[in-house]
């Protein structure tokens, strides 16, 4: 089937709204027999002609002949290039779609944000036809992150790096007046480089004056298990983008736990909590403390945008990249010299007469490790703890 400059190759899947192909640029080289234009018609005279020479056996000629259909088996290798295919996604024609009004309308404002939302981590349109109920966006062979589960699990400086470009896009979205509300690994896919790219704005809310709702006062909208629970019942035109940063920090954590599921906001459960899944990773638990930030029973408790999502997750991609340690009462730190053992708290009465104590009021505190005995000293003045050893937040 044809759409545009696009020939269908196979369908990548059918969901409510409408089906999805993948589609080779037909302008590079088209396989259709039937083709009336004027470039296929002299492409297929070219091939016919130079085979006609070889079936010939006219050897003098040969050369020229072999030359042409090199180059047109060239321009049909380079047509199967990822660069020049698209994802197609064309609605169901009224009879079949569940809702045909609201899913034209909303396949129209799915062509707009993807339109006017130009970022490297946003999936982009590169033909639309919005009378035709059909649009072309880059295609990305290497399908969804809900297919590669193991990808980041347990690296959560590389699973970071790759989520700090999906914020600043879904961030992006939000400077629009947007909020994607369906944000979740099925729809993030992954780039031949390895970058996250965020797609099917289907669900796309346009918090402005210059649109109107879809639908009637409630609607519960995106993936039960991906969306928050306060946004249940809850108005449409309520919605705020604490929507999609709570989708992110449950995407953040499938993206280390390597698992499809996260029951509600209970991160910290055992069977959820990153910590305990992962007790090795150095860093896991900057982490957590993202989640404590996003994933989060009551809205009030939730980042308010991707934007300050973003501002954190740079703090602590900086923590990574200078090799800083998180601090904090019953945090294990692992020893930086024979990097076996971890620091432990030592008794007052092991280092009291060792160390002359400072002239001011304060509190001096030893840890030393429990496997090589390597000693290390901080100063609490005034007997209260700097804010780097209060419990993460």
């Amino acid at each position: 089937m044809r759409y545009g400059n696009w020939e269908t190759i196979e369908s990548l899947g059918k969901g409510g709204q409408g089906e999805v192909f993948v589609a080779r640029d037909r302008r590079i080289f088209d396989l259709n027999a039937n083709s009336d234009s004027i470039d296929d018609i002299r492409k297929y005279r070219e091939i016919g002609n130079a085979i006609g020479v070889l079936a010939s056996g006219s050897w003098q000629v040969a050369g020229k002949a072999i030359g042409t259909l090199l180059k047109q088996i060239e321009d049909w290798a380079r047509a199967g290039l990822p660069s020049n295919l698209a994802a197609v996604k064309v609605l169901h024609k009224p009879q079949d779609a569940r809702d045909p009004e609201r899913a034209g309308e909303r396949i129209k404002r799915e062509m707009e944000a993807m339109l006017r939302l130009k970022h490297p981590n946003l999936v982009c349109v590169r033909e639309a036809d919005p009378k035709g109920q059909w649009f072309a966006s880059d295609y990305y062979p290497g399908g969804a992150l809900s297919k590669r589960p193991e990808m980041f699990k347990g690296d959560l400086p590389r699973a970071l790096r790759a989520f700090r470009g999906l914020v600043d896009g879904v961030a992006k979205i939000h400077a629009e007046k947007m909020i994607h509300r369906d944000i979740k690994p099925q729809n993030i896919l992954i780039s031949a480089s390895g970058e996250l790219v965020l797609g099917d704005f289907g669900l796309v809310f346009f918090n402005d004056e210059h649109h109107t709702r879809l639908s009637g006062t409630i609607e519960n909208v995106g993936t039960r298990d991906w969306m928050p629970a306060w946004a249940t019942g809850m108005k449409i035109e309520d919605v705020k983008p604490t929507f999609d940063v709570f989708s992110l920090g449950k995407v953040l954590w499938a993206m280390l736990s390597g698992k499809p599921f996260l029951r509600l906001w209970y991160w910290e459960d055992p069977e959820f909590n990153l910590e305990q899944l992962f007790p090795q990773c150095p860093y896991i638990g900057l982490a957590n403390q993202l989640l404590a930030k996003s994933v989060v029973q009551h809205e009030r408790d939730c980042l308010p945008n991707a934007s300050r999502l973003l501002s954190e997750v740079d703090k602590m991609l900086l923590i990574i990249q200078r090799e800083g340690e998180i601090l904090g009462d019953g945090i294990k730190r692992h020893c930086r010299v024979c990097g076996v053992g971890d620091y432990v708290l030592a008794p007052e009465d092991l280092y009291a007469n060792s160390f002359q104590r400072p002239a001011h009021n304060g509190v001096l505190k030893v840890f030393t490790c429990n496997h090589c005995g390597h000693v290390q000293m901080f100063l609490f003045p005034n007997e209260t703890l700097l804010p780097a050893w209060h419990e993460a937040q």
